[in-house]
């Protein structure tokens, strides 16, 4: 299949490969595509990515000036919103993506396409290689600029529909959400199963609100953001629960601070042994 786009590279250094995770190429390609778009077309530029992807590329165009949006899951969301903000809105769409290696390069394919990803890829290596430098360098000079954004993502088995339920429901508590999780510091909420959004003036969601596949969204003080939803085609509850650390903060210590992190959440949110939550 060519829809999707993985990469990995070798080091003649120390004979050592780096495999990038999608979040990691999807930031490259996007940072790439800006650097390289036609400074002659007077549009904006904005990018589109699932709502589960890193958001590194957000802080990425919060810094360089492009507007970026999230979508549900599926490029079903990403190619229709993406054609909504160039057709009824005046965009330069100049990329979309999906942290399960789905990339949309321009707007010729408003749908994950790995050919021309690999294409745009290869420019970019391209570049990088004849600057001397490695994509592993690359990616993390882009951490030394925006921080490093670490990720746990993951799941847990369930295979009763009320237990999914449950648990959502004791976070909503009849709409008085926590402040906190576990002293860890809540500073805005977005409930699609109940149709909530902390950080809209109206308090609505932007995304489709959906009471039977409920996804929830944290966004804490210290940068983590973290979201939860049951999967609509297999028994599991999963989660995504990414930190962004400070500039200057080591890759190790973000992790550490995440790792410590996402079991206090873990454990509170969803109660596993309580719940019968299989790992």
């Amino acid at each position: 299949m060519g829809d999707r786009l993985a990469v990995a590279e070798h080091s003649r250094v120390d004979n050592s490969w780096t495999v990038f995770r999608g979040d990691q190429i999807g930031t490259m390609l996007g940072k790439w595509m800006w650097d390289t778009r036609d400074k002659s077309d007077s549009r904006p530029v904005a990018m589109v990515a699932s709502t589960v992807s890193s958001k590194m590329l957000r802080a990425v165009g919060e810094k360089e000036g492009f507007r970026f949006e999230e979508t549900l899951t599926g490029f079903k969301w990403i190619g229709s919103r993406s054609v909504e903000l160039g057709e009824n809105e005046g965009y330069n769409v100049l990329f979309g993506y999906e942290e399960a290696i789905g990339f949309c390069c321009g707007d010729v394919i408003n749908d994950k396409d790995g050919v021309s990803a690999a294409g745009v890829f290869a420019e970019l290596a391209r570049a990088v290689y004849g600057k001397g430098g490695t994509m592993k360098g690359f990616m993390q000079g882009l951490y030394d600029e925006f921080g490093e954004f670490v990720t746990n993502n993951g799941y847990f088995f369930c295979h009763d529909k009320e237990v999914v339920k449950s648990i959502f429901n004791k976070i909503a508590n009849g709409g008085k959400y926590m402040d906190d999780v576990g002293g860890y510091k809540i500073t805005g909420i977005r409930d699609l199963g109940l149709g909530y959004d902390s950080s809209t003036d109206d308090k609505k969601p932007r995304l489709p609100v959906d009471a039977a596949s409920p996804m929830l969204t944290l966004n804490f003080e210290n940068g983590c953001c973290a979201q939860f939803r049951a999967s609509g085609t297999e028994p599991k509850f999963k989660y995504y629960i990414e930190l962004r650390g400070q500039r200057g903060e080591t890759r190790l210590v973000v992790e550490e601070n995440l790792r410590r992190m996402s079991a206090v959440l873990l454990e509170v949110l969803l109660e596993p042994e309580k719940n019968g939550l299989r790992r």
